[in-house]
């Protein structure tokens, strides 16, 4: 059982995806085309949310040391090939604030490339291996205790 709602997120993530009214696009490598992606789509378990969460937990684990404990599978019906089927450490906010984060981090003024997710996820990546220590401010808040 996941400890946060892959479903929850999964709307929450279509909501504000609906909201922004930015086109999503996912750049397809092999064809050098710009396909353009639907919220639904986008933050569905088996579409781009494993994308999506991945770069939140990115985004969050260089913050805090920690990370989700996401249960993602191999899925060949899955758009990209992967579905997020758990959400196994967090909260709901947590993840949400932490996957609008990455969100932010690669929206353009009038689209979101799904590809610089994992830009995103590879620099906080590379920062984190080189300084695994979180920066005790954020850790502390994390937390719930005031510096």
């Amino acid at each position: 059982m996941s400890a946060v709602s892959v479903e929850a997120v999964g709307r929450t993530v279509e909501a504000l995806l609906s909201r922004e009214g930015r086109d999503i696009l996912y750049r397809d490598a092999a064809t050098g085309t710009n396909l353009t992606i639907t919220p639904a789509i986008a933050a569905s378990p088996d579409g781009l949310l494993p994308a999506f969460v991945v770069a939140g937990e990115a985004v969050w684990r260089e913050a805090t040391g920690r990370g989700f404990e996401l249960d993602i599978v191999r899925d060949r019906e899955a758009l990209l090939g992967y579905r997020l089927r758990g959400i196994g450490a967090g909260t709901f906010t947590t993840v949400m604030l932490a996957t609008m984060e990455a969100t932010a981090q690669v929206a353009g003024p009038t689209a979101i490339v799904v590809n610089d997710l994992h830009l995103l996820w590879s620099a906080a990546t590379d920062r984190f291996r080189h300084d695994p220590a979180p920066d005790p401010h954020i850790q502390s808040c994390a937390h719930g205790v005031a510096p």
